[in-house]
Formats: C-alpha cells, sequence, structure tokens
C-alpha cells in the first residue's frame, strides 16, 4: 500500500502521522504542534498567515511526503451530522430535497456551506418509496482555506474527511479485530483539550454526531498539573461537564429515535482519556459497558506505541483508513 499522510486540523493545533494500511496499521512517524493562538476562527475559517506557516515548517522539520495527502477536520462544532428520512428520488432530485430541507438548521445563510449525503437505506412507507439519508454539512471557508494552503506548500490533497467519520472507521476496525458483536447500537466519545465528540453509531451507520467545546478543559491544562488550580479545574468543573454533555446528548438520540435499541457500548478515547477516565461517573448516567481505548490492537505489532501517543493521535492515526 501507498504511504498516505494524514493532517489532523483543530482550533489550535496541527497532528500529522505518516503510514498506510495493510491488514493493520503501520505507523512511520509522527508529528504535532500546539500553538497559542487559534488556528481556526469561529469554526469557520483558517488563520491564514498561522495555518500556511506552522504547517509549512512541520514539514519542513520532519520531511513528510507531500503527495497522497489527507486533512481531518476535528472539534468543528457548527458542522451539521444528521439522519433524514426523504421520498425516494434520482441523485440531483434527493440533494436538491435535502439542500432544501436542510436550511432549518443552519444558523447561518446555507449558501456558505458544503452539503454532501449518504444513503443509509430505502424502504417502504405505505405506498411511498422512502429513503434514509445521512446529511453531511461543513463551512465551505474551511475547504477553500485547506485548498489554498495546500496549493502554496505544494501538498497533493486526495481527501479532506471528518473526525466523526474517520474515528468510526477506526473504532469499527477494532472491533472486528476483537471480534465484537456487528449489529449493535454503540457511541464513540472522543475527548480532547478543547473540544468534545460524540458519534452514536447503529449497525455500523453514523446516526448522530456532535462536537462540544469544552473551555474548563482548555483551561486546565493551561495549568500547572497538581497545582491548586488544576485540581479545582478537574474536580469542580471538568468531569461533571463532559459527563452531563455526553449523557445529555444521549438522551437527546433516544427522545428522537423512541423504538431504537438500547446502547450496548461506549468507547471512550482521546487526549484526555490518559489523564481522566469518565468510566464509572458516566455508568451512573448511560446504562452501557465502557471501552477505554488507549491502546489499539489493529497497529502493525511490530510499532511500539505508547499509552500517551495512541491517546493523542488517535483522530490522526485514523485517518490512515
Amino acid at each position: 500500500m501507498s504511504t498516505k499522510v494524514v493532517i489532523e486540523l483543530g482550533k489550535n493545533y496541527i497532528k500529522i502521522a505518516e503510514g498506510n494500511f495493510s491488514g493493520n496499521i503501520h505507523i512511520n512517524k509522527l508529528a504535532e504542534e500546539q500553538l497559542k493562538d487559534n488556528l481556526i476562527i469561529n469554526d469557520m475559517k483558517f488563520e491564514p498567515n498561522l495555518f500556511y506557516e506552522t504547517l509549512g515548517n512541520i514539514f519542513l522539520k520532519n520531511n513528510f511526503p507531500k503527495n497522497n495527502i489527507t486533512f481531518v477536520l476535528s472539534g468543528i462544532s457548527n458542522m451539521i451530522i444528521r439522519e433524514l428520512v426523504v421520498p425516494c428520488l434520482n441523485e440531483e432530485k434527493t440533494f436538491n430535497l435535502i439542500t432544501f430541507e436542510a436550511r432549518q438548521y443552519f444558523p447561518t445563510s446555507i449558501e456558505n456551506y458544503v452539503i454532501d449525503y449518504k444513503q443509509l437505506k430505502v424502504f417502504n412507507e405505505g405506498k411511498t418509496k422512502k429513503q434514509k439519508i445521512l446529511l453531511v454539512a461543513l463551512a465551505k471557508s474551511l475547504i477553500e482555506d485547506i485548498v489554498t494552503v495546500s496549493n502554496k506548500l505544494g501538498l497533493k490533497i486526495k481527501k479532506i474527511d471528518i473526525e466523526p467519520n474517520t474515528i468510526s472507521k477506526l473504532v469499527d476496525l477494532e472491533r472486528k479485530v476483537r471480534k465484537e458483536a456487528e449489529k449493535e447500537l454503540i457511541m464513540l466519545v472522543n475527548i480532547v483539550r478543547s473540544f468534545i465528540t460524540i458519534v452514536i453509531i447503529n449497525q455500523g451507520e453514523i446516526v448522530l454526531s456532535k462536537s462540544f467545546p469544552n473551555y474548563d478543559l482548555e483551561r486546565m491544562f493551561n495549568e500547572e498539573e497538581d497545582s491548586e488550580a488544576f485540581i479545582e479545574y478537574f474536580y469542580t468543573y471538568t468531569i461533571n461537564e463532559i459527563v452531563e454533555n455526553i449523557s445529555k446528548f444521549y438522551e437527546f438520540y433516544r427522545n428522537r429515535e423512541q423504538d431504537s435499541k438500547e446502547l450496548s457500548k461506549v468507547y471512550l478515547m482521546g487526549e484526555v482519556c490518559q489523564h481522566i477516565d469518565i468510566s464509572d461517573m458516566l455508568k451512573t448516567k448511560i446504562n452501557a459497558q465502557m471501552v477505554l481505548l488507549t491502546d489499539l490492537i489493529s497497529i502493525d505489532k511490530k510499532i511500539l506505541l505508547t499509552k500517551s501517543e495512541v491517546c493523542n493521535y488517535f483522530t490522526t492515526i485514523s485517518g490512515i483508513l
């Protein structure tokens, strides 16, 4: 398999993984740059000079290949991922219909977003043939900025992807390697210092996803570990806020999908999971098995990644699939 370079872009960081996938994941190289200033402004656009200079410097220092580049956008809170049920029409008419239907979900003009969809299933409702689709919408300016900076740096883009999609693929691979049941309702919770992303998956398909900013968590990481301020954030705000966000999101899903099966497992991943284990507290709110993904069986056994690297680069590594 050809080598792929995955560039994960977050609010104030860039992470890069070089590797390939052939039955299992092989990692050649990892790199990261945490920034004091925001790289992404209001989840709508990049700070162009900071983006160009930071990404260019990482490539220069680490000698990453410039071909076969995948970008992964992480923690974008205004991105919309939602199931819709619409009449079964041809591709063009379906796209026009969901563009019209999607207007109710947008805080600003729909023309500012890139919209795509995936058909999940076709079914009959009485005499009407319908389809369940997954709508995805992302700020157009984010895509345009990535293309502009890539062209300046000579990067050959293969794909621009989103965090909920890539981490879902990696968890799906892990579940297969671990021989877990396929047709389950599961939840993924990716906890990073500046945001939490929750993805609900039913029988292998994403049905709902949302990213939440977490300012207290971000402030906690800016304090010296074991300091009074760090401990105060940890015990007073952080865990409770994380658990509340997750449980409320799941409750929203249950209220919307009242015929849905019971949640089987919650997979916890991401940078914060090496410092905080919310499993016990979350289990008091959600009756499901908690699985902490701080070790990946799907990675080539010859590649020795630390727990810290798995947690920190989970999303970046997932882009290799």
